[in-house]
């Protein structure tokens, strides 16, 4: 019989049963495409990763990561939580004294990318990934489309926030953004899943987040956001960090953060999953101004919550 341990995260979240869960198998060389994906199906979580060596020696480790549908070649809780796992497991160099940030390089589908990890005495506290290149893919401005997007939702069209667009937008994974006017508005979302499925994936997105910038916590959060990903049998994910990098760089893009630039990066927090118990909170760190994005950066703690060995 075949045996692979895995390790499970809460991640975004210091707090066990909070956050967005995560499956990271350390050691998956040997397993085939195809069971890879029996296995993310048999965790059912929104995402589960498996860990390779890499292929070159710029980078550390080599991350698949695959929802209970596909494997995606982008995703952000995935990375965040993977890496605070390696770093657990040794993987990651500690900083002299135990305290400080190690760089990293990894490769995912879209290429390789820098992960920076927070420790403190030598543990890992936070990790932070650099997204892809921000891109705006299209915009839904018809009124009867955006009418048939509220009714996906639950919603009227009158709960919809007119000041900013309803765009696809990326930093590798593409996302249909739709700004709702209130915190109250957004609770109240009843999604029709096939419908809502079928408006993003004609727009060649990977799942809708529905947002407010009105948020349950004051200080540094800037938005409160929903993501529906029915078409990959995710009814709604607790905390979705390639989303929340995107709306990062749309917000500030469009001049919509609320959060001021400091040496010419504008920091603040989104959150998630407070609608499911699952309350998460998603840093950002966009390099950047209105109409003009350099870089974006997403990072938050995670919290180990179970190990297991799956045999086959």
């Amino acid at each position: 019989m075949s045996k692979y341990r895995f390790i499970q995260l809460d991640v975004f979240t210091t707090e066990p049963f909070a956050g967005n869960a995560l499956a990271v198998f350390p050691e998956a060389v040997g397993l085939t495409d195809e069971e890879m994906m029996k296995i993310a199906r048999e965790m059912n979580l929104s995402e589960t990763v498996f860990v390779l060596p890499a292929r070159d020696e710029k980078t550390l480790r080599r991350l698949r990561i695959f929802t209970p549908a596909r494997e995606i070649p982008f995703a952000g809780h995935p990375i965040v939580g993977t890496w605070n796992a390696l770093a657990r497991e040794g993987v990651v160099p500690i900083p002299d004294g135990g305290d400080g940030w190690t760089r990293i390089h990894h490769e995912i589908g879209i290429g390789v990318l820098p992960v920076d990890i927070e420790f403190k005495d030598g543990a890992p506290v936070q990790v932070v990934m650099t997204q892809g290149k921000f891109e705006i893919k299209g915009e839904l401005d018809d009124a009867n489309d955006q009418a048939e997007l509220a009714r996906a939702l639950g919603l009227r069209i009158e709960d919809l926030d007119e000041t900013l667009p309803i765009q696809i937008i990326s930093t590798g994974l593409s996302f249909l953004a739709v700004p709702i006017r209130s915190l109250a508005d957004l609770g109240r979302c009843k999604v029709n899943a096939a419908l809502l499925a079928e408006i993003y994936q004609h727009v060649g997105a990977t799942g809708c987040e529905a947002f407010t910038r009105e948020t349950i916590e004051i200080g540094e959060a800037r938005a409160h956001a929903r993501m529906f990903a029915p078409g990959d049998n995710i009814a709604e994910d607790p905390a979705t960090g390639s989303a929340a990098g995107a709306l990062g760089a749309y917000l500030v893009y469009h001049g919509g953060s609320g959060a001021e630039a400091v040496d010419g990066r504008v920091r603040f927090i989104i959150e998630q999953g407070d609608f499911m118990h699952r309350p998460s909170r998603i840093k950002l760190d966009v390099k950047g101004q209105p109409g003009s994005i350099e870089e974006v950066r997403v990072g938050g703690p995670s919290v180990v919550v179970a190990h297991g060995e799956v045999t086959f």
